[in-house]
């Protein structure tokens, strides 16, 4: 009943607010600078041990606040871009975010260090739920497929791109600093050049089915707090999405031990660089023509095709899986079929976007939008930052036997190389099959929950 009632309001009753182009390229290259930013910290970690000193704990310790602030307040974000106009509560935490970079770059002290990355996190958090109530807002249901997997290349290839910069620039001496300092200094400028171009950019009125403006109305706090949680928990597709975002995250959970499996075989850094740059270049043509192509599903198929394609993209990221770790598996140098399989991979994340994202929003109403993905981002993100790494991290030492050494690579005995490789070789590769095959098992789930008038339309389309 509920989901019906979601289904309708989504569909019959919605109105659309319509942005500048300027507008929309602005809320969309966000996505570009997220993906940079998003992996700054990691592409830093080996210049914050050399030039500040940090321990391994310290370091995890960092990373654990930023991610627990990101996804832990993102609800926080959800209910202000439900209540108040998107531009500005994007805008708020934009600048936000460029504050706290700036003062991060000039930062020494390590609680200093964490207090901010604290406060990065809390403002980076507003990105996901505030562009999922834009969307929501502007785009009917099937062109939010495209629009959903544009933003996901645009992350790919900002990801890309800080993964060959910043690697090289961090422990460097830049313009006077360290290139970490630099780095950071820089983007905290560019957040904030956002920031202000979005408060003036991306004003707009709401425009209704019959093509008149109306003013956005005001929605009441506890409306939509109460409005949110009921599509959460009472919604059964919202319910699924929930552990559907949880699963989707095993793919890249998995492989970000595949530059250190790499480098076991004996792979040269700068080459498990490119095999990264791969992975994500795939990720961003995916996404992109994957996103056009589901838009087109989504227009004559509707919610019941979007399913069964994104089936077929999960049957062929098993498909990939299989010929990488088991089929020919690397064994030294990667050759050239390596870089196709580890592409093809990264286009089949175009779920993520294309899919998963897309029928949240045609899940919940567009009042509550911003804050019933921020629950459901929240729930699912914390579960797998706190589940995922843990059960690999078992399986690759428990299970699997890998043996944890700080001897140098070019020393370390020959057979603890293979040992370690073979570990995480079986450990990567489980991990993303049990993923993708749960992820097929909500699909078809979310197929099963579809309401019955629904299934019929698409029949006689």
């Amino acid at each position: 009943m509920v989901e019906e009632q979601a289904y309708s309001v989504t569909t019959d009753t919605i109105t659309y607010v319509e942005y500048t182009a300027l507008g929309k390229a602005l809320y969309s290259m966000v996505s570009f600078v997220e993906g940079y930013d998003q992996h700054m910290l990691g592409m830093c970690m080996r210049a914050f041990e050399l030039t500040l000193g940090l321990s391994q704990a310290q370091l995890s310790m960092m990373v654990t606040v930023s991610n627990m602030s990101r996804l832990g307040c993102c609800l926080i974000w959800g209910l202000l871009a439900d209540k108040f106009k998107s531009n500005h509560v994007f805008s708020a935490g934009l600048l936000l975010m460029g504050m706290a970079s700036i003062v991060l770059s000039s930062a020494s002290q390590y609680i200093s260090i964490l207090f901010l990355r604290f406060i990065h996190g809390f403002a980076f958090a507003c990105i996901y739920p505030v562009q999922q109530k834009i969307v929501a807002e502007e785009f009917s249901d099937p062109c939010s497929n495209l629009v959903f997997g544009i933003m996901q290349a645009l992350n790919c290839i900002g990801s890309l791109l800080c993964a060959i910069i910043t690697t090289r620039i961090a422990p460097k001496i830049l313009l006077g600093y360290y290139g970490w300092r630099t780095s950071y200094l820089v983007l905290g400028y560019v957040w904030i050049i956002f920031g202000i171009a979005i408060v003036f950019g991306m004003t707009s009125e709401k425009c209704g089915n019959n093509g008149m403006c109306t003013a956005k109305p005001k929605t009441n706090m506890k409306e939509v707090i109460d409005g949110a949680f009921l599509a959460v928990f009472n919604c059964r597709t919202a319910g699924v999405s929930i552990f559907t975002l949880f699963v989707a995250e095993t793919p890249m959970c998995a492989f970000s031990y595949m530059t250190i499996y790499l480098q076991y075989l004996g792979v040269s850094d700068t080459m498990a660089g490119v095999a990264v740059a791969a992975t994500l270049i795939g990720g961003a043509v995916g996404s992109g023509v994957g996103g056009l192509i589901f838009k087109h599903i989504a227009e004559k198929y509707d919610r019941c095709g979007e399913l069964c394609s994104g089936i077929a993209v999960l049957v062929i990221r098993l498909v990939v899986c299989v010929l990488f770790f088991v089929w020919r598996p690397p064994s030294g140098p990667l050759l050239w079929y390596h870089y196709v399989e580890l592409s093809a991979f990264g286009g089949t994340l175009v779920t993520v976007g294309g899919v998963d994202r897309a029928l949240l929003k045609k899940a919940i109403e567009e009042k509550c939008q911003g804050t019933a993905a921020a629950a459901i981002r929240t729930i699912s993100g914390i579960a797998s930052s706190l589940i995922l790494f843990q059960v690999s991290a078992y399986l690759s030492e428990k299970v699997f036997g890998y043996v944890p050494s700080r001897e140098p690579l070019e020393t370390m005995q020959m057979a603890v190389k293979h040992r370690n490789a073979e570990a995480l070789r079986q450990s990567m590769m489980y991990i993303i099959l049990s993923g993708t095959i749960l992820n097929v098992l909500c699909y078809i789930t979310l197929i099963c929950c579809l309401p019955s008038k629904k299934r019929q339309t698409s029949e006689e389309k």
